[in-house]
């Protein structure tokens, strides 16, 4: 922000006072705290850059802009993220092949994606910082301030998971996706 400096005081004091709610609704739209973050501050940098057309920080019209700001970036990151899984799933410690999965039908990703969301969150930062950030055992543990043996655990039990989840939907005749080798 190159502005005057009542527009980075105006700045701080709009995120001292509009953080909180911002989160929210991010949270509300991504389910993720640290994807909610991102998004939050996709908006505040959004934002930064269109200080003159933010009226009083107290004005309901401020308060829609920001809402409306990180509304847009959560839902940008839901969308990147969304198209990155269904190009591209990792499978290397899910199957034996070690090959990505390069094609699945709408339906299936649609599964595959409810199935992630729904994974306990132990399991589910651990499978989003493992196959979609590519992090080594080594840095999730350091992250998560856990063990490396339990960031391995913690893999092994959400693959069962994954995979008890995939074969019920097998089951349901959606057989587009198997995870064994």
């Amino acid at each position: 922000m190159t502005g005057a400096s009542g527009d980075k005081r105006k700045f701080v004091i709009l995120y001292e006072t509009y953080r909180c709610l911002m989160m929210k609704v991010a949270l509300n739209i991504l389910h993720d705290s640290f994807l909610a973050e991102d998004a939050v501050q996709d908006a505040f940098i959004h934002i930064a850059r269109n200080m003159d057309k933010i009226g009083s920080v107290e004005s309901l019209e401020t308060k829609n802009y920001l809402v409306i700001a990180v509304k847009n970036a959560s839902i940008d990151i839901y969308r990147k993220r969304s198209v990155r899984m269904k190009r591209e799933i990792f499978v290397d410690e899910l199957g034996k092949t070690g090959e990505p999965v390069s094609y699945m039908e709408t339906d299936t990703d649609n599964s595959v994606l409810e199935i992630l969301k729904n994974l306990p969150v132990m399991y589910r930062d651990v499978f989003l910082l493992k196959y979609s950030s590519r992090l080594e055992n080594k840095e999730i543990a350091r992250m998560l301030r856990i063990s490396e043996a339990n960031v391995r655990k913690r893999i092994e039990r959400g693959k069962a998971m994954v995979q008890d989840m995939l074969d019920g939907l097998e089951g349901k005749g959606n057989g587009a996706y198997k995870c064994n080798g």
